[in-house]
């Protein structure tokens, strides 16, 4: 009997050994998790943000920038029943979101926003919107990107504007205002970066490989010295030019792969562009899915610092923990517009117009159902 007492508190005190080990391992996790969190730049909205009357110019920082003669401005009428329409709509339409709150609790819309702020600057255009709509229930990742040049209304100032404006005005607070005022969509949070904290992401990770065609050169290279003003001294403005492009996979480093997803002169624009943004995107994900213990604490180490971000603790923490499953998730790409807009040319400016009741569809689509959307 006193054998049996013996082996019995043996193997309790093992058990409660290796519950104690897991507790300590798991304590430790939690802390070296927080202390990278920690380090990003948490900034939450503040609904007392200021506006801007006027935005400072903002110049092309390429050798050559592509200029051309304005067009002649669409019709006043046609331009004031764009308004009207887009105005009838946002009253009308509010929110896309469903009624359902068990659907919305499955979906979580983080708003990526790439910004052209230079180091000594204070206020920059948001050069890349996606939106990043993670689906539990449909075990979906959608990636939508909005046209910067996309005519729409900005609330609170009242005015019409291409969409990148209502960053520069007001920054993430008046833009978040103006994709749910004209789109519908209900975001939940934001995560903010600049042109150098992209460049030392891609660096991190290696670099990226992605097809670069003949006729993207040109342009390529032009924005390639953008990115040499921005980290090289002035002896190395003039270094990682690429030589030749023939539709085949090229390696670029993190300076390159900022000029890759910049240049919009080649193809269909915005357009083209956005649709090499979300390529890129795509890109950085697959790596870090498959990057070691030591590139990812490199990661963490020197980008975190450059990111800003509403996501709490317990947010980033429930994104860790979701990380797992959600890389295995089916990835959808698409622009706000596609396949239905209209240009037009507004003081001697081209503009992008769109049905933003259709549009509105399509997004709830995308992001609440694993339904096609319909096409007009």
């Amino acid at each position: 009997m006193a054998k049996k007492k013996s082996v019995g508190k043996i193997i309790g005190i093992v058990i409660g050994c290796i519950a104690a080990a897991l507790a300590v391992f798991a304590l430790s996790c939690y802390l070296i998790l927080m202390h990278y969190i920690n380090k990003r730049n948490y900034v939450e909205l503040d609904e007392q943000f200021t506006i801007l009357d006027e935005t400072p110019s903002f110049l092309e920082d390429v050798l050559n920038p592509s200029t051309k003669e304005p067009g002649t401005d669409t019709d006043k009428n046609e331009v004031e029943s764009y308004k009207n329409e887009v105005e009838s709509n946002a009253n009308e339409a509010g929110s896309i979101s469903p009624d359902d709150e068990n659907v919305v609790s499955d979906v979580m819309n983080i708003l990526l926003v790439g910004s052209d702020i230079r180091p000594d600057e204070e206020t920059g255009r948001s050069d890349t919107m996606i939106l990043v709509s993670i689906n539990q229930s449909t075990k979906r990742i959608v990636a939508t990107s909005f046209l910067r040049d996309t005519y729409v209304k900005i609330p609170i100032k009242n005015e019409f504007h291409k969409l990148n404006a209502a960053y520069a005005y007001g920054g993430m607070e008046l833009l978040y205002k103006t994709l749910e005022y004209n789109y519908g969509i209900t975001i939940d949070n934001y995560v903010a970066v600049d042109f150098l904290s992209f460049i030392d992401a891609i660096d991190v990770l290696g670099g990226l490989d992605v097809q670069v065609y003949e006729d993207e050169l040109y342009w390529f290279n032009q924005y390639i010295h953008a990115s040499n003003l921005l980290v090289e001294p002035p002896e190395r403005e003039d270094s990682d030019y690429v030589d030749h492009a023939d539709g085949s996979y090229q390696h670029l480093n993190g300076k390159q792969a900022l000029a890759y997803a910049r240049f919009r002169y080649v193809g269909n624009g915005d357009f083209t562009r956005t649709d090499r943004q979300r390529r890129v995107v795509q890109e950085i994900f697959n790596k870090i899915k498959t990057m070691d213990i030591t590139t990812l604490t490199r990661l963490l180490n020197k980008v975190i610092p450059q990111i800003t971000t509403d996501l709490s603790n317990d947010d980033c923490m429930k994104l860790i923990y979701m990380l797992p499953e959600i890389s295995k998730y089916e990835i959808v790409s698409w622009h706000i517009p596609d396949d239905d807009f209209k240009y037009m040319t507004i003081d001697g400016d081209d503009v992008v117009a769109i049905d933003f009741s259709y549009y509105m569809k399509k997004l709830y689509n995308y992001i609440y159902t694993d339904a096609v959307p319909e096409t007009k």
